[in-house]
Parts: structure tokens; C-alpha cells; sequence
């Protein structure tokens, strides 16, 4: 700590002045737009301190600085008990919120914001005590998370809530995203892969015990389970390929139950692609290209395959209006 220019004489004084009140005093109304007050200056100094030891990765000493910040917001000691303003409790809580989601994004934020296990073993309960905060506060983290794309972290909170539809689909949305890769050639998806199923069926397997489930909920979690086994199917037809086993391959592809190209089946009228979740969506197109592949591969020795060709040019016709790869269309124009 000692490399770092910061006072923290200073700092303390900051935190003894913010929680006597001393620096709200003046504050609020009679603030000039755009000049930061007393408080909120207090706030900064507090918080840059705070910063100082989550650089250093000692999250538990950032956390009590980062407290003591969003207090000196709030009128210092009132806001612990209640005693502040409305607009310093508002502010307070937002700064609190805020600097909390920040640890939590931090590796090592989990564990001690939540504990080893669940979500109430943590430092979080001290300091957002009622479950529907903390359970909001915790989705809206997630979601953050997603956005920085840190989506492991953002499956492991949603896990520790039972928002298990909620980590399923982040889940399935980076396996597509993994699948499709994989399908391009890029080879160093594989452990990424495999560790992604290997989370869905950990929640899945968790989501059978937990108690209080909502009927909304437990749909949900069916739904996205349907999706996860719907990817690993193309999946599997990805590997087959890829080792070689063009036949084999494309006996999977027709026995797909949610896509129309069983060359034995009548044709179906309505679209049931778009009833597809999108993450199935996007790992077709690919997955055509690769059954297309191997037919170029095979011989076809009693007419299914001419079937399975067939097949396959009258699901790319009926969804012409799609936004897919050129070639994949130049490429059964040219077969057929």
C-alpha cells in the first residue's frame, strides 16, 4: 500500500466527519448544480482509498471502505439507523449498490459477498438485509456481468438465487456461440464446451432439489433443458463429421426431431423453426453446411440421401427471408 498517494489521516478524518454529520450540514438544497458537496466529496476520497485495496485484491478491506463511502452519502451514523433523509437514504443505497456490484464483479467478490454456497452466507446480508434487495440487487449484477461478458460469473449468481431458467439460458447462449465456433474450425472451444454442458446439467441436478420452486419457474428451467439437449444433438452431429463419420453423421441430422428433414416424414406446412430458441437458431445454419458436406461425401445407395438433399433444399426455400450465409444457399442450388 505504501506505493500508493493517498493520506490516510485524511481519509479517516473523512470517515469520522461523514459520520457525525458534519459534512451535511450545509449540504442538499442550497447545492449549486454541478459542484460536488462536502459529502460527496468525502465520498470520492473514502471510495479511491477503497479502490487502493481492491487493486491489492484485499476485498474484505475494500468492502468496509466502500461502506463507509456510500454512508458518508446518506448523513454518516443516521443512515445506519434509519435517522437520514429521505433523499440520503436514496442516496446512500444507490452508492452502496453500486460499490457492492463492483467487489462482486472482482474475483473473489462472490465468495465473500455470498458465501461458499447459496446466498446468505456472505457479507451481503449485512448490509442489504431484506431477500427481495438483495435477490434484485443480485439479478441486475448478473446482468452486468453479462454485459461485460463475464458469463461465468454471471451463471454462478444466478445459480446461488434459484434463478436456474435464468443460468440455463446464459448457459445455452454461450454454448451456441462455442458450437458455432467449433463448427468454424476454431478447435480451442472444446474444453469450453465441455465445461458448459457439464454446468447445465449441475443446475439441472441442483434445480430437482431446491425448495420453492414457482411453477413459472420450473416451465422455464423445462424449456431451456429442452434447448441444452437440443445443442448437444447438433453438437454431436458437428463431432461425428469432424471424425470422419460422414454416414453416421447424417443419420443424426434426419433423426433431429426439431428441425423437417427426416427424408421419411411428409413435409410439414407451418415453420417450426421459428418456435426454435434462438440459440438453436443460429447453430443451423452451420449445421447445414456440414450435412451438406458429408452428402458430397457419401454414396447414396438406396435414394435417402437424394431424400435428405431434398429435404434440405426445401427448408432453406421456405426460409429464404433469413439472414444466412450466401454460399450455403449457392451450395444446394449447385447440388441439386
Amino acid at each position: 500500500m505504501g506505493d500508493e498517494a493517498y493520506n490516510i489521516d485524511g481519509v479517516h478524518m473523512s470517515i469520522v466527519f461523514a459520520d457525525h454529520g458534519v459534512l451535511s450540514e450545509g449540504s442538499g438544497s442550497g447545492q449549486k448544480l454541478g459542484v460536488m458537496d462536502a459529502s460527496a466529496e468525502a465520498c470520492s476520497i473514502i471510495r479511491q482509498y477503497g479502490t487502493v485495496y481492491l487493486r491489492h485484491d484485499d476485498l474484505s478491506m475494500a468492502l468496509e471502505y466502500y461502506v463507509q463511502a456510500a454512508a458518508s452519502l446518506g448523513g454518516g451514523q443516521l443512515s445506519w439507523m434509519g435517522r437520514g433523509s429521505v433523499d440520503q437514504q436514496r442516496q446512500r443505497i444507490l452508492m452502496l449498490k453500486q460499490l457492492l456490484a463492483e467487489l462482486l464483479l472482482h474475483d473473489g467478490g462472490i465468495y465473500l459477498l455470498l458465501g461458499p454456497r447459496g446466498a446468505g452466507e456472505g457479507q451481503l446480508g449485512r448490509f442489504l438485509t431484506d431477500w427481495n434487495t438483495r435477490q434484485q440487487f443480485l439479478l441486475e449484477a448478473a446482468r452486468q456481468c453479462q454485459d461485460a461478458g463475464l458469463y461465468d460469473k454471471s451463471i454462478e449468481i444466478q445459480k446461488r438465487i434459484g434463478a436456474f431458467s435464468a443460468a440455463l439460458d446464459t448457459i445455452n447462449k454461450c454454448l451456441s456461440e462455442a458450437i458455432c465456433s467449433l463448427s468454424r474450425g476454431r478447435l480451442d472451444g472444446e474444453s469450453r464446451i465441455t465445461g458448459l454442458i457439464h454446468s447445465g446439467n449441475e443446475i439441472l441436478e441442483t434445480f430437482k432439489y431446491y425448495p420453492e420452486i414457482s411453477p413459472q419457474e420450473r416451465s422455464n428451467v423445462m424449456e431451456q433443458q429442452i434447448v441444452l439437449r437440443q445443442l448437444e444433438a447438433i453438437l454431436s452431429i458437428h463431432k461425428l463429421a469432424n471424425m470422419g463419420n460422414q454416414l453416421d453423421a447424417l443419420r443424426e441430422v434426419a433423426k433431429l426431431p426439431f428441425l423437417p428433414l427426416d427424408p421419411r416424414a411428409p413435409d410439414f406446412s407451418s415453420d417450426i423453426f421459428n418456435n426454435l430458441s434462438p440459440h438453436v437458431q443460429a447453430c443451423v445454419p452451420d449445421l447445414l453446411k456440414v450435412a451438406l458436406h458429408c452428402l458430397d461425401n457419401v454414396t447414396d445407395t438406396d435414394g435417402s440421401l437424394r431424400a435428405l438433399r431434398a429435404k434440405i433444399a426445401n427448408f432453406l426455400a421456405n426460409n429464404l427471408n433469413r439472414n444466412w450465409p450466401r454460399d450455403l444457399y449457392e451450395k444446394v442450388a449447385r447440388s441439386m
